[in-house]
């Protein structure tokens, strides 16, 4: 009964939420006028960011719409700077020796209370025929703690980093004029144990809809057959959640339609419905598709069912939709199945962040990041440990990848059953979503009772919303089944690989097993000495944690195993904070087959030597080791050949036969020039490899990732720097730094160069000198102000004051007694130098308690809160030489006047930014994004004594998208 009655007070907070934010009907039939589709439109451009929180008094929970500061409506923002979104402000932070290890040093958190609270601004017109619609604001994820206001009121109170939520903004719009959203995001509390970001991260929308419509997230398309697709015709299950938001009920007819991967119609079926007022309505239909075509990650097949709404014969909403036909399950004998057969899971986990823009990824580096991993046979990944963002998921599906959807927390209380009701609505559509999971790693209390009855209650509710996919949790635990392993669906381990599995799995047969975090091996690319003092550690399969094992070690015991299902790495890429084994100057893990740009460490060779068909052959380390002459190094091969043999300059080492996954190792006595393999099957040469010796770094090359992007504001090439020698060969040990200049119709986005101890910047921000001179030796006097601050002479600038009394505004020295008002009037000298800056701004202490400025005779802003410290942006209305500033000042009750002192603060013009980034062991990564103007990218490299080097991207026009 229990999940009988948390489903029921969810979907009545869902209507209940759809109440309160009702459209009452403009006539008895209001979808006459909504007619027009939804619109769901990118809201990330031309947003204004401020880094701190002067206005902590800025949310006012006395009265609707009375926010100051920042969230106020008519807030003066010309100063803040201009950035489009995603943006992850912690990423331009420095280092911090003292800051939170696990969080990568940077200087954020609660010991940084100025850089850990940040505003956002945007100004946006509704036309006026969108009268009637409903609006809403959908945020994909902010981190954290968002605080969000439309026209000065407060709309929403969001807490956690990693949910979308929406506010519905219908009652407070100003149609056919301009609106304004603030958003204080306030980061000071983590949520995790590794870099987590800071700042509106993942994408914003505005969405508009009819007021009789689709539910957000409620579209839900499944395949109802649980092993094999059957032959012939396969269903398809559609359920759509309706809205209605209208005071009178309407008759509803759903059609579906189904397109097939080559954009054919497939499929069309229909539903009759009636959609009560203030209500949701759910309509289910099903129709058939013949002869499927499949998805996998190796032929990732999708289909796209477009639904629409029709209310009294019109359209009033239509979407679309992709999905996959494909089944996903796990048995206890075969492991995972994917359409109905054994499919074993090559996986990894990983956190979100990347070089270069940290937790702010654009949709293009998605893509990148798939691809990289697909490139050494991942095929599944584990959202370690929160919702993945949209675009991650949009990618899998498009490029082939299984995806394990894990919740930030267990726990069935009100709030997590809410965001974990919205994270199931919202993925559950997505072909790669093979398993959800509830959680990671709740060490306190995962073998309680309690811990299983949450986790129950949590697997129980995506039985409810998804009853096509499993459920599991990671369980960093041995041979134990109290608690929540004793009630989920599917067995996660999290390390203990071998005789704790056997033996668990002896007791429980019927259970299913899959390896939700396995490895832990430690490297860095390039680096074949551990080196404590530098944060390094080999890259040779041999450094892991106590807890931890070599690649070799799990996954010869997994491979055996089909029952296991395959498991997944910890972690495919490095990522910030969470240095393991060494702290600072160490930044970054080292857990990574790919270090934090996705350049391949030596692992990558192992995984893709028995997760893949290729045949692969590789040799580490490098061969540049001067002053080691006649010493022995160590030479490894990877390879899934059946044999290797070794050469030096020529002369054979000697022939190893390969042991199924597994690996090969000489001692060989370092002399300068090639060390050469062959790879052997059947006693015949299938591969061959080298490493050279090579000269010094003479030319620096830029290979791009994609040399044509699309010109929307949004693409991203990504491109690799690296530097060779007089013949052409890469130099594995340069360091040398790079410079980069751009020019043409786009941006440089974000460096980096893999190296987890580099504490240079990723991203470069504009530097805008600023200077403030305190405003003293006010003259005032008390007169007749009007109550709503209306323009009187003694506001205007050519007003004799010079009869008044002087006061300087400095501490807490009141001036007016209770009911008194006063004008106080100041001159200020301003020069043609600040004139030509980015902003000038006046900041008060306080005005106590009703404020009204004026410079030169124009009203610039009142102040209503007497404990706040107003700033108005005033360049606009100054002028060389003297100018007046003019406050009219009402005090309501106990004294106040003019306090806490005035300052002027002058922005001047940014200084050219000057982008750079060492190479690590031959690499360095540098991203560039398109504007929306096409044409070509031009970005060059250059560095002391190297040649430099020049490539160029195109910029395509944005083609028109297929419905």
């Amino acid at each position: 009964m229990k999940i009988q009655r948390l489903i029921l007070s969810l979907a009545l907070a869902a209507v209940a939420l759809a109440l309160s934010n009702r459209v009452v009907a403009a006539s008895p039939d209001a979808t006459d006028t909504a007619v027009s589709p939804r619109e769901h439109v990118l809201f990330d451009d031309g947003w204004k960011f401020h880094l701190g929180d002067e206005w902590p008094e800025a949310l006012h929970l006395d009265k609707a719409g009375a926010s100051t500061g920042p969230a106020a409506e008519k807030y003066y923002d010309d100063s803040w700077r201009v950035l489009d979104l995603p943006h992850d402000w912690a990423i331009e932070l420095p280092f911090d020796k003292t800051a939170d290890t696990s969080h990568g040093f940077k200087a954020l958190g609660p010991n940084f209370v100025t850089n850990s609270i940040g505003w956002y601004r945007k100004t946006f017109t509704l036309p006026a025929g969108d009268q009637g619609k409903r609006i809403w604001l959908q945020f994909d994820g902010v981190f954290r703690d968002a605080t969000v206001w439309v026209n000065g009121w407060l709309v929403s109170r969001h807490e956690s980093g990693y949910y979308p939520f929406r506010c519905d903004i219908t009652d407070i719009a100003h149609f056919g004029g301009n609106n304004t959203v603030a958003v204080r995001v306030d980061a000071t509390k983590f949520e995790g144990w590794f870099y987590e970001g800071a700042g509106i991260y993942r994408h914003v929308w505005l969405n508009k809809t009819a007021p009789l419509a689709i539910a957000p997230d409620g579209i839900f398309v499944s395949t109802p057959f649980k092993h094999n697709v059957p032959a012939g015709k396969a269903p398809v299950a559609v359920e759509v959640r309706l809205l209605n938001t209208l005071t009178n009920k309407a008759d509803v007819n759903v059609r579906c339609k189904i397109l097939s991967p080559d954009g054919k119609t497939v499929a069309k079926f229909s539903e009759d419905g009636e959609a009560k007022a203030y209500a949701m309505k759910v309509v289910k239909l099903e129709g058939k598709v013949a002869n499927p075509q499949l998805w996998s990650p190796e032929d990732p097949k999708l289909y796209k069912l477009l639904t629409e709404v029709v209310a009294d014969g019109k359209v009033v909403d239509c979407n679309a939709t992709e999905f996959g036909i494909r089944t996903v399950g796990f048995d206890p004998t075969n492991g995972f199945l994917l359409n109905g057969k054994h499919y074993e899971l090559f996986g990894t986990c990983n956190h979100q962040d990347m070089a270069g823009v940290g937790a702010a990824l654009p949709d293009a580096v998605q893509a990148f990041r798939v691809k990289a991993l697909k490139a050494f046979g991942c095929n599944a990944i584990r959202t370690s440990h929160n919702p993945p963002t949209p675009e991650l998921l949009d990618a899998c599906d498009h490029l082939g990848m299984i995806i394990m959807d894990e919740s930030r927390l267990l726990g069935s209380d009100a709030a997590n059953m809410e965001r974990w009701d919205t994270q199931i609505r919202r993925d559950r559509n997505h072909a790669c979503v093979g398993i959800w999971s509830v959680a990671n790693e709740e060490f306190s209390v995962q073998t309680s009772v309690q811990g299983g009855n949450v986790a129950g209650t949590m697997q129980d509710y995506v039985h409810h919303l998804d009853p096509t996919r499993p459920t599991t949790y990671a369980a960093p635990q041995g041979d134990t089944f109290e608690g929540i392993n004793g009630v989920i669906q599917v067995r996660g381990w999290n390390y203990h690989p071998g005789s704790d599995m056997d033996s668990y799995h002896a007791k429980h047969p019927q259970q299913p097993n899959v390896g939700t975090e396995q490895a832990s091996t430690v490297s860095t690319r390039g680096i074949y000495e551990n080196d404590p003092q530098r944060g390094y550690v080999s890259a040779y399969d041999t450094n892991h944690p106590s807890w931890a094992t070599t690649a070799e070690t799990w996954w010869t015991v997994f491979a055996d195993r089909p029952w296991l299902s395959g498991g997944f790495v910890w972690t495919g890429f490095d990522y910030r904070g969470e240095p393991t084994p060494y702290g600072w100057p160490c930044i970054n893990s080292h857990f990574g087959i790919l270090d934090t740009c996705g350049f391949p460490k030596d692992n990558f060779y192992y995984y893709q030597s028995w997760w893949t068909t290729n045949t692969v052959l590789h040799l580490l380390p490098h061969w540049n080791w001067p002053g080691k002459e006649g010493q022995e190094v160590r030479v490894d091969a990877l390879s899934n050949c059946q044999e290797v043999e070794l050469f030096l300059n020529g002369e054979s080492l000697g022939k190893q036969a390969m042991k199924r996954n597994s690996k090969l190792t000489w001692q060989v006595k370092y002399a300068p020039g090639t060390l050469s393999a062959k790879g052997y099957n059947d006693g015949k040469v299938v591969a061959e490899t080298k490493v050279e010796t090579t000269g010094d770094a003479v030319t620096l090359k830029l290979t791009p990732d994609r040399d044509i992007i699309t010109a929307d504001g949004r693409d991203v090439s990504v491109i690799t720097v690296s530097a060779v020698d007089a013949q052409g060969r890469p130099v594995p040990v340069a360091q040398n730094m790079i410079h980069f200049d751009l020019n043409g119709t786009g941006k440089i986005l974000g460096v980096g160069n893999g190296d987890p101890s580099c504490h240079e910047p990723d991203t470069f921000v504009p530097d805008f000198p600023t200077r403030m001179a305190a405003e003293n030796g006010w003259r005032w006097k008390v007169t007749n102000v009007p109550s709503r601050g209306q323009k009187i002479p003694a506001y205007e600038e050519d007003f004799d004051d010079s009869k008044w009394e002087t006061t300087s505004s400095e501490g807490y020295n009141p001036q007016l007694t209770e009911g008194q008002t006063a004008v106080y009037r100041r001159h200020v000298m301003i020069n043609s130098d600040d004139l030509a800056g980015m902003g000038i701004k006046i900041r008060f202490g306080r005005i106590d308690d009703l404020g009204w400025v004026y410079v030169n005779g124009q009203r610039v802003g009142e102040s209503r809160d007497w404990s706040d410290t107003p700033g108005f942006e005033i360049k606009k209305y100054l002028h060389p030489e003297d100018n007046v500033i003019a406050v009219g000042v009402r005090n309501v009750a106990s004294e106040g006047g003019l306090l806490m002192g005035v300052s002027m603060e002058f922005v001047g013009q940014p200084k050219p930014v000057a982008w750079s980034r060492s190479l690590f062991n031959g690499l360095a990564q540098i991203m560039v994004q398109s504007s929306k103007d096409a044409g070509a990218i031009n970005l060059t490299a250059s560095a002391d004594g190297l040649t430099s080097a020049t490539t160029t991207i195109k910029t395509t026009p944005v083609q028109a998208s297929a419905p």
